[in-house]
């Protein structure tokens, strides 16, 4: 496969999950006025739903947190980045991107252990019966994605300044 094809693949894709993200926060605005107008009416309540719609947010943020990654749209602090240009500028958003890969993978190592832990504990929750690796993986997923998307970014960040480098000599 080109390279070209390599990025329309990833671009389907980032499209497909950042649907698939806004059709999941509509079917919990769903669910939650449903649980709500049940519970207020005395009609029914739905059970488990506020233990469905916490974990469903929390693989929300951490799926949605890989796409602003992926884009370098997440929260930053850019008093440093907006002081430097050039070279510089690409310096430090190289340091940037490889203590987040560092930080992420460090988070993501130690979920991949508590996310173990719970497993041999066969855990579930209380209202669903959800097997609780289930919403703690999202953690675990969320900054290991975090990280792998950071780490290709850097390195071709790395790769544009060798390459300017080079032609700069």
């Amino acid at each position: 496969m080109s390279a070209n094809g390599i990025f329309r693949l990833e671009a389907l894709a980032v499209r497909l999950i950042g649907m698939l993200l806004g059709l999941g926060m509509i079917v919990m605005v769903a669910v939650n006025v449903a649980n709500a107008v049940g519970r207020y009416s005395g009609l029914f309540a739905l059970v488990g739903a506020d233990e469905l719609l916490v974990y469903g947010m929390i693989w929300i943020v951490m799926l949605g947190a890989i796409l602003a990654a992926r884009d370098r749209s997440h929260l930053s602090i850019n008093l440093l980045p907006s002081a430097v240009s050039g070279r510089s500028a690409t310096a430090l958003q190289i340091g940037i991107g490889l203590v987040t890969v560092a930080v992420c993978a460090f988070v993501a190592w130690q979920s991949f252990d508590f996310v173990q832990r719970i497993a041999s504990l066969n855990q579930a929750s209380m209202g669903l019966g959800i097997p609780m690796v289930v919403p703690h993986s999202a953690i675990l997923v969320g900054f290991g994605g975090i990280a792998a998307v950071t780490a290709v970014l850097t390195a071709l960040d790395i790769a544009r300044f060798a390459s300017a480098e080079e032609v700069s000599d």
